[in-house]
């Protein structure tokens, strides 16, 4: 607790999907992009029949919407940049967090080096709100529009996040005599056809000469200061929702969304 629910719907009218899901893993935080839902129409799908009540936090993005069961209060926003929202969660039980909510431009309106400036800008949003909190227990889930082996995502001057967790363990390391903060990206385990689930969570067929064909845009990053909150197993790239599949063979089916939902449990009150 809390668990947290990500999911690009790529503008399609997937409420009841949404919701069922919710209920399936008894989410607290829910965060949508790429939704024309209201938040109206969410609350009465997630509430209908159920005990607990989600409801509509303050948000000031136009670009994310939210949706909880945390009690009343216990998400203020800091910080909305476009696709950007900082919220300050204070759980029921252990200390104060920050959720950084993100949906970055895609790859199709923006070069490398572009994507590069955005994380940069990011690592610096968080950075600020870190210290506007006075402490660094920060949690970033959305999609990036980036792979994480992008150097924009593992550069010190971008997300910084390292595959190994005994590293980002670290703290910090110095480049050029400045020091930069890790992020533990659990993603680069979910890559890939040895990982537990689908091999990314976004397939596109092109006839590039480079083409991943599956990527992993929607991740989840994590400061050293809440490491001792993750599991590998509460971390789940979803792949069926009320026994549907959301894939198709080989790929995504875009029935539902171009992107898979990504869910998140972090132990805060350890």
């Amino acid at each position: 607790m809390p668990s947290f629910l990500f999911w690009n719907l790529n503008n399609k009218p997937l409420g009841k999907e949404v919701a069922s899901l919710c209920h399936e893993y008894s989410v607290d935080v829910l965060v949508l992009a790429e939704c024309e839902i209201t938040e109206v129409e969410l609350q009465r799908e997630l509430n209908h029949g159920q005990a607990a009540t989600y409801l509509a936090p303050p948000n000031y993005s136009s670009r994310l919407k939210f949706l909880t069961k945390l009690p009343h209060g216990s998400m203020a926003p800091l910080l909305d940049d476009g696709g950007l929202s900082i919220q300050k969660i204070t759980p029921p039980l252990g200390d104060a967090f920050l959720l950084v909510a993100a949906h970055l431009r895609s790859k199709l309106h923006m070069t490398e080096s572009d994507q590069m400036f955005s994380a940069t800008r990011l690592r610096q949003a968080i950075v600020d709100a870190e210290k506007e909190v006075s402490h660094c227990r920060t949690v970033v889930i959305g999609d990036l529009n980036m792979n994480p082996f992008e150097n924009a995502m593992v550069s010190a001057e971008g997300m910084h996040g390292v595959l190994d967790r005994r590293i980002a363990a670290r703290g910090t390391r110095t480049v050029e005599g400045k020091e930069r903060m890790f992020f533990y990206n659990p993603m680069w385990g979910r890559m890939g056809d040895s990982s537990d689930g689908p091999p990314g969570t976004y397939f596109k067929d092109m006839s590039n000469y480079v083409n991943h064909y599956w990527n992993t845009f929607d991740q989840v990053l994590i400061r050293p200061d809440l490491l001792g909150c993750y599991e590998d197993e509460n971390l789940v790239v979803i792949s069926e929702v009320g026994g549907q599949s959301l894939l198709s063979s080989d790929r995504i089916n875009r029935n539902f969304s171009d992107h898979l939902p990504i869910y998140l449990n972090l132990r805060t009150e350890v």
